[in-house]
């Protein structure tokens, strides 16, 4: 096995927040992602959703530590909850946001531990509250120990392939000025892109990846009178989807949440000329917040997990398409001008069109 990284690829990108370094972003892109993950959680039905609980407590945890070793605060080995918090909110001034909150933040250890070791089940109106206390007292802390606002810190550090980031960073775009369709049309992009990167590195003879089961030829059509071209087609068809579900499983990907962001996101056809984006096709109208945030997280799950366990082979397919035709607005400077071209083509005729009929 050869795991070498593909030239395609690159280190884990510092956004270059003054004063935070590599390491201190990467925890804190951590954080933000747990945060993500904690509001996922709360929306399973009870009792499941109290395994939020476990969540919430950790993300504090690893905030409080997080900014103790920024601001070099004197905590004991295997300090308990109360130690570390007390350590922390003294070594950045006793700052009265944080403090503030230090009997709700033992409030939530003490649930945490309630459930834990004894079993105790959280009502839903408490873990909601516990929620609002942990988003506050988490954001409070880097805030206070990192000068900065937590959603400055990006969540795509993990996320090896640019392209992928780019695609990623255009679906929170335009998240936030609530253009749902095209944010989940550029995570589609995103999910595309890193499926195919990852399958096209790990190919034997430089044509098929070794996760592709569609036999050689299936692909070609057949047509005839008697509808046996059609019948054709449709099986075509079939294996096609077998083949992409069975290549998905075979990488890793979690088959049930792609189902889900399969049905709300728009598909996109690759257009094979090579200067021009995807054919893209919305099938799910009414998309909401929730959609997208779970299409969001199960794309950047997937992204970091498969970069996580990733490794070339010997050769690459040599018809990988450029990484820019994944974006569903690309348009090369060739195809734009080809267009331009037959745009004045078509104006000479109606030209020409007219004249004759004066």
């Amino acid at each position: 096995m050869n795991c070498v990284r593909s030239p395609c690829q690159t280190d884990a990108v510092n956004d270059e927040i003054p004063g935070v370094t590599q390491s201190e972003a990467e925890r804190l892109s951590l954080i933000r992602y747990q945060l993500i993950g904690i509001g996922d959680a709360l929306t399973a039905p009870p009792p499941v959703n109290t395994l939020a609980i476990n969540l919430m407590q950790d993300v504090v945890e690893a905030t409080f530590a997080a900014v103790g070793d920024r601001v070099r605060a004197s905590v004991p080995a295997r300090a308990d909850f109360d130690k570390l918090f007390d350590a922390v909110a003294a070594k950045v001034g006793g700052q009265d946001e944080i403090v503030g909150l230090r009997a709700a933040a033992m409030a939530l250890n003490n649930a945490r531990v309630g459930f834990k070791h004894h079993g105790n089940q959280v009502p839903d109106s408490t873990l909601r509250r516990h929620h609002d206390v942990t988003q506050t007292l988490v954001r409070e802390l880097v805030t206070t120990g990192f000068g900065i606002d937590l959603e400055s810190v990006s969540m795509l550090l993990f996320v090896q392939h640019p392209k992928v980031r780019e695609f990623i960073e255009t679906a929170e775009s335009s998240h936030r000025v609530n253009d749902l369709s095209r944010a989940l049309t550029y995570l589609r992009a995103a999910f595309n892109l890193t499926i195919d990167d990852y399958c096209d590195r790990k190919s034997v003879d430089g044509w098929r990846s070794v996760f592709d089961i569609e036999p050689s030829g299936a692909s070609a059509q057949h047509s005839d009178g008697l509808g046996i071209g059609k019948l054709t087609n449709g099986l075509k068809e079939w294996m096609k989807a077998l083949d992409e579900r069975s290549r998905l499983a075979a990488i890793g990907v979690d088959l049930s949440r792609y189902a889900y962001f399969d049905a709300v996101a728009p598909t996109t056809i690759p257009m094979h000329h090579a200067g021009r984006g995807p054919y893209v096709r919305v099938r799910f109208e009414d998309v909401t917040d929730e959609h997208y945030r779970a299409s969001h997280s199960f794309v950047v799950d997937t992204a970091v997990r498969l970069a996580a366990t990733d490794y070339n082979l010997r050769t690459v397919r040599v018809n990988r398409r450029n990484p820019d035709g994944y974006d569903p607005e690309f348009r090369s400077e060739e195809y734009l001008e080809q267009g331009r071209r037959n745009a004045e083509f078509r104006k000479q005729r109606e030209a020409v069109a007219e004249t004759n009929i004066d």
